[in-house]
């Protein structure tokens, strides 16, 4: 083999250099240290000292460790610092690190005014049941932007945690929540209803596993399901008793229901069919959303004078870099109720319908058709952000890459620079062709290649437009409010 090797190294000259191992572009971003020995303040300073080498973090994952109160107190302290805020952390992960009621506070406090991070997975760690840190964790989740939050295999935290956590969440950012393992029995079934039921839910996940609900318990939640929730779209509901047989404390507790007569498979069925229900419907309110919102801006966007100067001036920076200066002026429905003139001279015969000479309040009903199944709450905000100009796009392209990342398969791809033989483009742009149409950059709607790896720059935008305007879900309107209108 040495002959053969030193015969090669005649004949092609000296061996190539080995190069440097690939990392992707992603994974640069991103700190994992999973078991990796990191313990209490030592641990926590090391998983610091890492950050601050790089210029950009968006996941820490920190799994399987011992950093304990201690570790996460120094480490969530340095996020919260200034210092910290700069690095923006989308997901976070300290299952298995023995963390108790102190490092939820600390990360509690990492977590309110947080509109970056979106996942958070805490579990398996040491959290006890105490009513003042519930409440202070519901209150930071309001105020931020998370939409994951893993409790899973907590089982200290009780009833008394979801008793006085529950009450206090309101946040319309938070779609998933996983309570699995987490000691909960039949007490914390009115809360999990009462919040279910309430607009202030807006999960779309929701994990109840290894928990002791019981036939009684499961049956009421299940049926607060069917009855008054349209946000969940996925729930599970494993060993939580369901299949055992119902006892004389389940009669008992059930009251005028026959419990030994409702079989678990019925159960399934039943909350299967709703959250297929919701799942329909959610896809029919975000495609009515989408097209009232395509002709309502054309429709009721009214001309602005040069002239007419707007009282204030609002700055939506569409990057972090970049801010965009647009007017904010928005007559719309304040011509509502006012006396409408009709015109000296009729319309010649076979012109156009003058729908915008129509009272504003035929405009929004004729538009009204166009997304029936929407609540009248639903359309309200998306006319009012139709018929603004500040919601329209800057004019000018902002000098910073905001777009989306091509498909290497596409010949675009190769535009980046002078070094790649393209043209310096950045990506996201579209690129004229001499015979007239255009080329996006990100090519059939796909993002770095068929795999869609990397989520689109649109569909994330349009998502976060739905949830602004409240169409993620079917909203039921009372007969109150139908009656009224």
């Amino acid at each position: 083999m040495d002959a053969l090797m030193f015969s090669a190294f005649n004949k092609h000259g000296p061996p190539r250099r080995t190069s440097a191992p690939k990392v992707s572009l992603a994974a640069r971003s991103h700190i994992e240290s999973m078991d990796a020995g990191l313990r209490s303040i030592s641990g926590a300073q090391e998983v610091i000292k890492d950050i601050l080498s790089r210029r950009s973090v968006t996941k820490l994952i920190l799994g399987h460790n011992e950093l304990g109160d201690d570790g996460c107190e120094e480490l969530f302290g340095f996020l919260s610092s200034d210092a910290g805020r700069k690095y923006k952390i989308v997901e976070i992960s300290l299952n298995s690190n023995g963390i108790g009621n102190r490092g939820l506070l600390a990360i509690s406090r990492y977590l309110r005014d947080n509109a970056t991070l979106r996942e958070l997975f805490l579990q398996n760690n040491a959290f006890m049941g105490d009513p003042s840190v519930a409440i202070v964790l519901a209150l930071a989740i309001n105020s931020s932007r998370l939409e994951v939050l893993s409790l899973a295999s907590n089982s200290a935290l009780a009833d008394t945690f979801v008793a006085n956590f529950l009450p206090k969440l309101d946040a319309p950012y938070f779609r998933e929540i996983y309570f699995s393992v987490c000691g909960l029995t039949r007490e914390a079934v009115p809360h999990l209803v009462e919040f279910l039921t309430s607009p202030r839910c807006s999960l779309h996940v929701l994990k109840l596993n290894g928990n002791r609900l019981r036939i009684p318990g499961v049956l009421s939640v299940v049926r607060a399901i069917r009855n008054a929730n349209y946000t969940l779209v996925r729930m599970e509901l494993y060993a939580t008793g369901i299949s055992q047989e119902p006892d004389d404390s389940d009669a008992s507790s059930e009251g005028e229901d026959s419990v030994g007569v409702v079989r678990w498979q019925d159960i399934e069925i039943d909350l299967r069919r709703s959250l297929t229900r919701n799942l329909t419907l959610k896809y029919d309110v975000e495609k009515e959303a989408l097209a009232l919102l395509r002709y309502s801006r054309i429709l009721l966007m009214r001309p602005q004078s040069r002239d007419a100067l707007p009282a204030t001036a609002i700055v939506s920076p569409c990057s972090e870099s970049c801010s965009c200066i647009q007017m904010s002026s928005n007559t719309l429905f304040s011509s509502i109720g006012q006396p409408y003139s009709l015109p000296a001279t009729p319309s010649p015969p076979n012109s156009y319908f003058p729908f915008t000479r129509l009272p504003t309040e035929l405009q929004l009903h004729v538009l009204s058709f166009l997304a029936p199944i929407l609540s009248n709450g639903q359309r309200y905000r998306i006319l009012t952000y139709a018929s603004s100009p500040a919601t329209l796009p800057a004019l000018l392209p902002c000098l910073t890459n905001g777009g989306c990342i091509p498909d290497p398969a596409s010949p675009q791809f190769t535009m980046g620079g002078p070094t790649a033989g393209g043209f310096g483009l950045s990506p996201g742009l579209t690129l004229r062709k001499r015979g007239g149409g255009s080329v996006s950059a990100c090519a059939n709607g796909k993002c770095m290649g068929a795999g869609n790896s990397v989520l689109c720059r649109r569909e994330a935008e349009r998502s976060q437009w739905l949830a602004s305007v409240g169409c993620t879900a079917f909203e039921l309107e009372d007969e109150e409010t139908l009656r009224h209108d």
